[in-house]
Parts: C-alpha cells; sequence; structure tokens
C-alpha cells in the first residue's frame, strides 16, 4: 500500500500529547535517528540536533514532514540499524502528525489552502473574450506566468507586478478597440466569396511572364521559371518547393472574427496517395495553421472548417510531400511543366463571414449597456464618413454612464455589487463628461478602470466554506479556465449551488459545453508538459519524417485521448494503457497501423499485441521526454514517477554530470548509464528512475517504435518512410534493449510487459492524478493535511470504477474544493 492511503490509517491511531513538542519531538528521535543525523554523520544533509521545532518557518516545516514521510514508508530507521517495534513506530507518527495538523489547522482558519490568487492569462484573455464578446488574442500581450506544484493556476506563483499592471491596461485598451464598432456591417456578412487561385496576383505574376526573362538584368543566369502550373480545369498546381504558397487575400479589409472557409483541390500526380494540405491565417508576423486536410488524387474534394482571423491575416495554402520525384529531383531545378512528381492543384476558395448573427455585434451592448444605438441615416456631415453607420444617443449622459458601469462591473466582478462598490469607476466616467468628452471615451474610462480592479484581476474567496458566487468561480476556472455564464450566476444567487444534486448537475452540463476543452487543454498541457512540444526540434538528418502535421496531430491525439476518457468516464488505469487509440492518418502512419485514412481523429481499436494503447506511449509524451537527437531513460524515468505515479524522484546529488549524447551511435545510453548506477551515492535513485525509462526505450525522440537506435556515424542505411523527399535516409546502428528490473525484483523485457507490472500500481496512478486535479482546480498545492482528504476522493473514485468523469465529479463535492 502507498504512502497516501498508509496515512489516513496512522491518523486513526488514538493521539498521545508528546511532553514539551515544541521544543523536543521525542525520545523516539533520540534512540532510532539521531546516530546517523546528528551534527558530526549528518546524513542526507539532515542535522536532527540543530532541527528547531519552529513550524512557523516554511523549511522547518517541511523537515518534520520528510521525517515523517520517512518513517511511514519504512526508509527510516534503516534496515541496517536498530528498528523500533510497530507500535512505536505508529505512536510517533501519530503524535508528530497530531502536532504538525495542528499548526496546520490553526494557519488555515486564518487564512485558508491558498493565498490570494489572480487570474492567470489564459484566463485573462477567455474571460475577457467573454466578458466582451471578442475573439482578440490577449494572452501573449502579458507576462508568462510562473508555475507552481506543476500548473500556472496555483496562487503562490501569480504574483503581481507594476509591468502586469502596464500590460493589462494595454490589454484592456487593445480589447475595447475590437469591442467598439460604429461602422456598418461587414460587405462579406453572411455571404460567401468564391475566389479563384488562378485569378491571385501572384500566380499570374508567376505564369504570365515568359519562361527565360531576367529577374534581374545584371544577372544573366536570373532566369525566370514556372514554378506552378495551370490546367485545363483551370486549378493551379503548387508545389511545396521553389515556390511561395496559395495566398488568398480578402478586400476590402475585413473584420476580425469566425469565418466559414471552403477550399477545392485535390492530388495531382500522385496516383493513390493523398496529398496534405496545410491552411494557415498570416499576417506577415505571424502564421498560424488553422487546419490540414488530405485531398485525394485526381478528384476534386471540397473541405470546409470555421477559422479565427485577425483584421489584418489572409489564408496561405500550402501541400506537403510534393516538389521531389521519385529520383530525388527538385522542381525547382526543373520547372513546372516538365516535372513528373506530385503536386497538390488548387481550384477556389469561399470565404463566408463573419460568422455573427447581428450588426453591430453584441460587445457594443456588452460595454454600454442598454444606451441606445441608432443607426445614422439623416445627417448629411455624419454619413460622410463611411466609416460610421451608427451612433450612441444616450438621453441623459450621466445616468447612461453610471448604469453602463455598473452593468459591465457586476459581470466583470462576476457578483452583485455591493453598496457603493462601483462609485469611483462612476466618478471617474462623469469627470470626463465635465470635460466634454464623448460619451465613447467616458464610458472607456470607467470600464478601463473596472478592468485593472483587483474585484476583476482576483479570485475573492474567504477563508472557510465558499459562498455561492465564489464557488461558481471556482467552478467555472476550473473547467471553462473563465467567468461563470448566466445559469451559474442565477444559481448561485438563488443560493442553490451549494447544494450536492444541484452542483453534480452543472458539473455534467459543463463538461458537455464546447467551453470544457479548455480544461483538457489547459491541464494535459501542464500535467504531461504538452506547452513543451516545440522546446525541441528533432534533428533533420536523424529524424526526417518529423514534420509540422507530425507534432500537432501528436498533441491533439493526447488532447483527444484525455477527453475521450472524460467523456467515456473512462479508467485511469487508461493513462497506462487501453485497446484503442485515437488517430489520423497522419499519426497512423507513423504508428504503422494500416486502414487510416484522412485527417480527422478517430477512435481505432489496437491489435493486442501493440505498443501502443493509453497516454504513456503517445508520441507526445515521447517528445517531451526526449531531446532532438538522444532519448534519456533518466528523464522519461523521473517524468514517469513524478507525472504518472506522482513520487517525483530527489534531484540528483551536485556536480553530478550529464550524459552528453552519442549520436555517432558507438554507445548505447544503457552503457552509459552504468558508470551512474554503479555508483553507490546514485544506485538507490537510479534503481527507482530507470526502470521506467528503460521500458520506453524502445520509442525514438518523436514516438516512432524502434529496435535500433538512429546513427550518424555507423549502420545500415535505409530509406525513411512519411518525408517529404522520398528519398530520404538513415543509419540504423546498435539494438535497443528495453528490459528492465524494478526494484522489487520484479523483471520486464518490454514496454508491453512493463505496462502490465504498472498496471499493479493503479491506485497509485488514481492517487497522483487526483492530486494534479486538485492542485489545479483549487489554487494550491497539497499540504500535509490535506493528504487524508485527497486519498478519501481517490478511494471513493475507485469503488466507483476509478473513471475520470467520476474523479472530476468528486473533486467539486469534497471539501477541499468547496472551501478556501
Amino acid at each position: 500500500m502507498f504512502l497516501r492511503f498508509v496515512l489516513p490509517l496512522i491518523f486513526l491511531i488514538p493521539l498521545v500529547p508528546i511532553a514539551g513538542a515544541a521544543t523536543n519531538p521525542g525520545a523516539f528521535i533520540d534512540q532510532y535517528c539521531v546516530d546517523c543525523h546528528d551534527a558530526d554523520s549528518k546524513k542526507g544533509g539532515l542535522d536532527l540536533t540543530a532541527l528547531s521545532w519552529d513550524l512557523e518557518k516554511r523549511a522547518n516545516f517541511d523537515e518534520w514532514v520528510k521525517i515523517v514521510d520517512f518513517v511511514a514508508e519504512g526508509h527510516m530507521p534503516p534496515k541496517k540499524k536498530a528498528r523500533p517495534e510497530t507500535a512505536a513506530a505508529h505512536a510517533f507518527l501519530a503524535d508528530l502528525g497530531n502536532e504538525l495538523r495542528a499548526f496546520e489547522g490553526k494557519r488555515r482558519a486564518e487564512t485558508g489552502r491558498s493565498v490570494l490568487r489572480r487570474l492567470n492569462r489564459v484566463e485573462y484573455e477567455r474571460t475577457m473574450q467573454d466578458l466582451l464578446g471578442i475573439s482578440t488574442p490577449l494572452a501573449a500581450l502579458l507576462p508568462a506566468d510562473s508555475s507552481m506544484h506543476g500548473f500556472d493556476t496555483v496562487a503562490e506563483g501569480l504574483r503581481l507586478s507594476t509591468l502586469q499592471m502596464e500590460k493589462y491596461l494595454e490589454a484592456a485598451d487593445i480589447a475595447m478597440d475590437d469591442a467598439i464598432n460604429f461602422g456598418p456591417a461587414p460587405e462579406a456578412l453572411g455571404a460567401a466569396k468564391r475566389l479563384f487561385f488562378k485569378d491571385e496576383d501572384g500566380v499570374r505574376k508567376n505564369l504570365d511572364t515568359p519562361e527565360g526573362t531576367l529577374t534581374n538584368k545584371n544577372d544573366p543566369k536570373s532566369k525566370h521559371r514556372y514554378m506552378m502550373r495551370q490546367l485545363p480545369d483551370d486549378s493551379i498546381v503548387f508545389f511545396n518547393e521553389g515556390y511561395p504558397a496559395a495566398e488568398v487575400k480578402q478586400t476590402p479589409r475585413h473584420p476580425a472574427g469566425t469565418y466559414r472557409i471552403r477550399v477545392s483541390g485535390y492530388g495531382f500526380q500522385s496516383p493513390g496517395q493523398t496529398i496534405p494540405m496545410r491552411v494557415y491565417s498570416d499576417n506577415y508576423r505571424e502564421k498560424m495553421l488553422v487546419g490540414w486536410f488530405d485531398m485525394p488524387p485526381d478528384e476534386p474534394r471540397v473541405v470546409e472548417f470555421t477559422a479565427k482571423l485577425r483584421t489584418n491575416d489572409h489564408l496561405r495554402i500550402e501541400p506537403t510531400n510534393t516538389g521531389v520525384d521519385d529520383k530525388g529531383q527538385n522542381v525547382y531545378n526543373i520547372g513546372a511543366k516538365e516535372f513528373t512528381g506530385s503536386g497538390l492543384a488548387l481550384q477556389w476558395v469561399e470565404i463566408e463571414g463573419t460568422l455573427m448573427q447581428e450588426w453591430p455585434p453584441s460587445s457594443m451592448q456588452k460595454l454600454f449597456g442598454e444606451t441606445p444605438l441608432k443607426k445614422i441615416e439623416d445627417d448629411p456631415k455624419k454619413k460622410s464618413d463611411k466609416r460610421i453607420a451608427y451612433e450612441l444617443v444616450p438621453e441623459d449622459a450621466r445616468a447612461s454612464a453610471k448604469q453602463a458601469i455598473e452593468q459591465f462591473a457586476t459581470r466583470a466582478f462576476r457578483r452583485p455589487l455591493e453598496s457603493g462598490e462601483a462609485d469611483r469607476f462612476v466618478k471617474l466616467a462623469t469627470d470626463e463628461l465635465d470635460l466634454k468628452r464623448p460619451f465613447v471615451d467616458v464610458v472607456r474610462v470607467g470600464a478601463r478602470a473596472v478592468l485593472t480592479a483587483p474585484q476583476f484581476l482576483l479570485f475573492e474567496e474567504r477563508p472557510g466554506k465558499l459562498e455561492d458566487y465564489a464557488l461558481a468561480s471556482r467552478l467555472s476556472y476550473f473547467l471553462w479556465s473563465s467567468m461563470p455564464d448566466d445559469e451559474l450566476l442565477a444559481l448561485a444567487a438563488a443560493k442553490k449551488l451549494t447544494q450536492p444534486v444541484v452542483l453534480r448537475e452543472q458539473v455534467e452540463r459543463m463538461l458537455k459545453s464546447e467551453k470544457s476543452s479548455a480544461f483538457v487543454q489547459n491541464f494535459t498541457g501542464q500535467w504531461l508538459d504538452l506547452r513543451n512540444i516545440d522546446a525541441t526540434s528533432p534533428d533533420k538528418k536523424l529524424y526526417p519524417e518529423a514534420d509540422e502535421l507530425l507534432i500537432v496531430s501528436m498533441v491533439q491525439e493526447t488532447e483527444a485521448f484525455f477527453a475521450e476518457m472524460l467523456k467515456q468516464n473512462l479508467s485511469v488505469s487508461n493513462v497506462i494503457q487501453s485497446d484503442f487509440a485515437i488517430l489520423n492518418s497522419r499519426l497512423a502512419a507513423h504508428y504503422g497501423i494500416e486502414g487510416v485514412k484522412g485527417e480527422e481523429l478517430r477512435k481505432v481499436a489496437l491489435p493486442p499485441d501493440s505498443p501502443r494503447g493509453g497516454i504513456l506511449t503517445q508520441a507526445s509524451v515521447m517528445k517531451v521526454t526526449a531531446n532532438g537527437t538522444t532519448t534519456s531513460p533518466v528523464l522519461r524515468g523521473a517524468w514517469v514517477m513524478k507525472k504518472v505515479l506522482g513520487l517525483p524522484p530527489a534531484p540528483p546529488p551536485p556536480g553530478t554530470g550529464m550524459i552528453e549524447p552519442d549520436t555517432r551511435g558507438a554507445t548505447t545510453v544503457r552503457e552509459q548509464l552504468a558508470k551512474h548506477r554503479n555508483s553507490e551515492t546514485c544506485a538507490a535513485c537510479h534503481a527507482k528512475i530507470d526502470p521506467p525509462g528503460f521500458a520506453l526505450e524502445c520509442f525514438d525522440v518523436i514516438g516512432g517504435f524502434r529496435d535500433r537506435y538512429r546513427s550518424q556515424d555507423k549502420g545500415d542505411t535505409v530509406t525513411v518512410k512519411n518525408t517529404r523527399n522520398k528519398r530520404q535516409y538513415v543509419k540504423l546502428g546498435l539494438p535497443v534493449d528495453a528490459s528492465g528490473e524494478l526494484p522489487d525484483g520484479r523483471t520486464f523485457t518490454g514496454i508491453q510487459d512493463f505496462k502490465k507490472l504498472l498496471l499493479e500500481q493503479s491506485d497509485q496512478v488514481l492517487s497522483a492524478l487526483t492530486e494534479k486535479i486538485v492542485i489545479y482546480s483549487t489554487g494550491a498545492g497539497i499540504s500535509y493535511s490535506d493528504r487524508p482528504a485527497v486519498a478519501a476522493i481517490a478511494e471513493t473514485v475507485k469503488k466507483q470504477g476509478g473513471g475520470l468523469r467520476t474523479l472530476i465529479q468528486e473533486v467539486v463535492q469534497s471539501s477541499i474544493f468547496q472551501n478556501k
């Protein structure tokens, strides 16, 4: 039984007070501990004779907790020393535990579990978008948030600085700029515009310029070459070698918002093979992938999708795996007319939007409240400015400003206003009226102050049980990373949200909402380190198949798998092993699984002998636990212990050397680690860390299954599949050994055996995930006093089948979630 389930049993033992515990933890330590942990020996860096009983000091408190843990786990006293009777050890643990819990209980009664917490930048962006009815990206404008206990939702890591306040002001101005729109309804509103690629300026310039024309009169070698091709059906063939991709620009300039996009195209000269088509939004500074699609050979396919575009965005479309023929010749060297390799034929694109249901946009009402908005029709002076089609016409400017700001503040603060609470914001606005400022600017001044007020930026939680509005916010930011909606606020107003049945119903409703994708993305992004997917770039010579579509699909697979666990309430043990995977054609090809076509992720049954299944062996996990050239059993083993088992290993001793990657393939990483494992100082930790890392050695740095390492020096030359260049080669070197032995003596020969052994520790996996979700949802780490509550949640979930959805429900129902 693991520690997290042992400690609650210890707490049930009758407690005997320690005499003088504030200065002396008892004779137990003198008899069994001081010999090794005095000023002379100081084993493990611990001198108990110098350790005071001053629990106000965080470091001292943590040291005493470590002592409890080591004794409870049976690590101390060591087996080679005299060991206490079980009753004596239990009495010591009970006495010391009682003192530690009493101290934490007193402090918690005064301050709660967490300190004052602010919105992190993801929550800020989503809140601003919901509050103002906009889609403006704002998170990147703010300083990065610090992570504590693995998450950026933890209050201890979320500080306020002068720089942040400056950035909040900047973000507020940008958000209100996008929310305020007095212009006429966009010309494209509700109508689809079809644009033909044959009419695009860049296309015409390339095709209408005679081949051989000098592009630089001073350079006789700068002869123009056709880098695209026009077909009889007026399709234009593009290649991802030698020429920029297809660009689609709208005129007149389109407003920011969500658009419905359709593209017609097909694979050209690609018999039996689909051509992946990538679609980006591009503003010449930042290019963002909005979707990719497998385009069939010869037969046109019309794909349809929605995308959020900024005001200055245009569409950019690029093919994948084209531009190099079977002989390895590049289209740039041959020219498009003579090129026999594959390309992407594009016919037309339709852009419909923005997809809003009304004009002026709802953001106007969210900001200006009930102030009348009138269409300009009869004033020739105002009609002369075609950029303005509406105006605000308050009957009483002061009253309208007061109403608008109070309504806005109520929504921003996520609760009813207290008497006079908005007065200072209203005064800021009405002072502007006295200066004869326009009404729009008057409201902006007040709203700007609201958006930088503590009531907006911080969570209002008081020690003890959360009242309904605070609970609504905690629940909403847990599952949606944004402010509560009207239904949650209405239940809070009626004081019904704290009722268990109502709370369960709301959790179900919220998990069914599309907004719950924020929980899936933000939680998995931090729990599994998916946010680090681009932290390293795979070596192009060793891993030429590591293209953008593969990396994007990796993250989507893990998010979709977690979402499937949540939707179907699958057991948490699916983190380790499952009989299915969530795949698209790109991932299936990477995993060597046949019969999966198309870009959409779908549930795929796995054969019984597959090394895949579960989150543990997904390509995303393999990539974030490796560098761009080699894998490290130490890094992967530590990741498994920390993320999956919740048992993070101790940091390495000072001066421990790093293993240099051997890309030549002369030695295996297991051989390089031998010196660490043979060292007495390192052996104990490596005995725990290395086995899971060795089991995962059968996966390379991008999650491909392997039985031999790749080498840049010696080895057999083989062709790599799924690459842009069909003649791409790598060298295979030494064989992979994925066997190992656990600290308890159990052995495994590969990843399948290791998963079976790990499934025997499924209780620990459930306990670890419970901790992670509690931390993420409450904004505080797991303290000593929290352990019984966390263990009780895990035990309740286990009795109900261990489902992920059940785990979410039980966390929300717990006192640890419903109290500050």
